[in-house]
């Protein structure tokens, strides 16, 4: 019996010496691998080995990794600890690693954009040779992080990112370190941040996400989304280089993308997503107009074909119950424009030849009140679009401080129905617009800032003349056919090509009131 414990304590004693030893023999081999990397530093306090569960472990971890090629960012960080679980000890004899779970538990990095541009990294045959040397290939069949948190800044501008919470996993990965190369399955991944913070790099604008997550390779499921210009809006023209600028704060609830396969398109150098659902609650628009474009505006076909990769989102929708759009202009203040229930709709924005992608805009004002804008806009030489305007109900009134501005008065009336149809290309628009009203009431405006001036100057006469010349009504008398008006614009590149369709809407109301049935703008510059 004796001689059995005896022999039991010098087995454990055995094995714990072995695996003392084992220990000792994976950390200096780690430590040789590890300095043997061009531009690393890696230094661990601690490791763990457990030859029995095949389990080892790295506490304290601090690295430093520099790319002399300037081709990615220089990273320093610490890692809480690193765990290989379940690790099979027989295939180190082949030069591989293969083990069940690894687990990185509180990584902290800082990433450091170079001042330099980057440069084609060069393959370095001697650190390739390191690495080939101590393993050939390290599978997993799971990778995990934890509670990691990540800083990104550059010497160069203003660029910064800091993210908190992060977690991420992906099974069944496969690192090729003597053919630099990596395999994973993946529609197997998962990602989650908090406190997601964002600045550009000319330190214009920020973006913070309270929550970003995927789940399995699925849908991108994001959450209290800010974007906003941090500067003074009077400041943005000045700091982009005293051209016209659009200041923008934006406010969304929610935001979802199905699905993302992000690595997918990467590697194929395409975007391909079948839809993207928003839900917003707040937009403000600042146009500072004291200065020309740097370049003129672009049609939304130019823009899309500007794209260089692929692009196919197949369906995207916008859902807002409630939403405040506030435009503002560096003259005028247009004050807010309160929207209720509003739904986008789009079924295929692409950059492919000939593709047609159909816009449905609705949204409710007053109680019954609705407004519903469809553009069908086609992606071939001419750049065609054409769509329809429909509103029915509408107070007028309920946008004096939207509309004043573009009339130099306040009109209050009764709005029925607006049918409007356009159809052009990027050099001209045509519409033909019809507006059913009653009771029309004008105010002329004693305004600095009014678009007519001699309405301004001379509001008190202009608001009498108004009111005793004006049709209070349309179609004029019961029975009669509704006063029709033909609004023809050439297209000027220097304001935004969105600004047509809006300029054939107010034109054709304003020429509803006036006398005549037509009305053409054409391109003076």
């Amino acid at each position: 019996m004796k001689k059995r414990w005896i022999g039991i304590a010098v087995a454990v004693a055995v094995l714990a010496i072995g695996a003392y030893a084992l220990t000792r023999i994976a950390e200096q081999k780690l430590h040789k691998a590890l300095a043997d990397i061009p531009g690393a530093q890696i230094e661990f306090k601690k490791v763990s080995l457990s030859p029995i569960l095949g389990n080892l472990e790295f506490r304290d971890v601090e690295f430093t990794l520099r790319d002399s090629t300037h081709a990615v960012p220089d990273v320093q960080g610490h890692i809480e600890a690193i765990s290989l679980e379940k690790l099979r000890w027989r295939s180190f004899v082949k030069g591989e690693a293969h083990a069940r779970r690894l687990l990185v538990r509180g990584p902290v990095a800082r990433l450091v954009l170079p001042a330099e541009s980057g440069k084609p990294a060069q393959e370095d045959s001697t650190a390739r040779a390191a690495q080939a040397s101590f393993l050939k290939k390290v599978s997993l069949s799971e990778l995990q992080v934890e509670k990691a948190a990540i800083g990104l800044c550059s010497q160069k501008d203003s660029l910064k990112m800091t993210a908190r919470d992060i977690a991420f996993s992906v099974r069944d990965l496969c690192v090729l370190l003597a053919e630099n190369r990596v395999e994973y399955n993946d529609s197997n991944y998962s990602f989650s941040v908090d406190s997601l913070d964002f600045i550009d790099p000319a330190g214009l604008s920020r973006v913070l996400v309270g929550h970003l997550a995927i789940d399995d390779a699925g849908p991108v499921k994001a959450r209290d989304i800010h974007a906003y210009n941090c500067i003074p809006k009077e400041q943005l023209a000045e700091k982009m280089g005293k051209v016209a600028a659009m200041w923008y704060d934006a406010s969304l609830d929610s935001l979802y993308i199905s699905p993302l396969p992000l690595s997918r398109m990467m590697t194929e150098r395409c975007v391909d997503i079948d839809s993207v659902y928003v839900a917003a609650k707040k937009v403000v628009l600042f146009q500072d107009d004291r200065y020309l474009p740097a370049v003129p505006y672009t049609t939304l076909q130019e823009s899309l074909n500007a794209i260089e990769i692929p692009l196919h989102i197949r369906a995207t929708r916008v859902q807002v119950p409630s939403f405040t759009f506030i435009w503002e202009t560096t003259h005028v203040n247009r004050g807010a424009y309160p929207m209720r229930n509003v739904g986008i709709a789009i079924n295929s924005i692409s950059n492919a030849p000939d593709n047609r992608m159909k816009l449905l805009v609705s949204s409710g004002h007053a109680p019954g009140s609705r407004l519903k804008l469809t553009m069908n806009i086609r992606n071939d030489k001419s750049e065609t679009t054409s769509g329809t305007i429909q509103v029915h109900d509408m107070d007028i009134s309920k946008l004096d401080e939207f509309m004043r501005p573009l009339f130099g008065a306040t009109i209050e009336a009764d709005i029925h129905q607006i049918d409007c149809s356009f159809q052009g290309d990027k050099h001209q628009m045509t519409s033909d617009f019809c507006m059913l009203y009653d009771n029309l009431k004008v105010k002329a405006w004693n305004d600095s800032t009014a678009p007519y001036q001699f309405v301004a100057k001379n509001s008190g006469i202009v608001t009498f003349l108004a009111n005793l010349v004006l049709p209070k009504s349309n179609p004029h008398q019961p029975g009669k056919d509704p006063k029709r008006v033909e609004v023809v614009f050439e297209r000027d590149p220097i304001p935004p090509y969105a600004s047509y369709i809006l300029q054939n809407l107010t034109q054709g109301m304003l020429h509803t009131l006036l006398p005549g049935g037509s009305v053409r703008k054409t391109n003076k510059n």
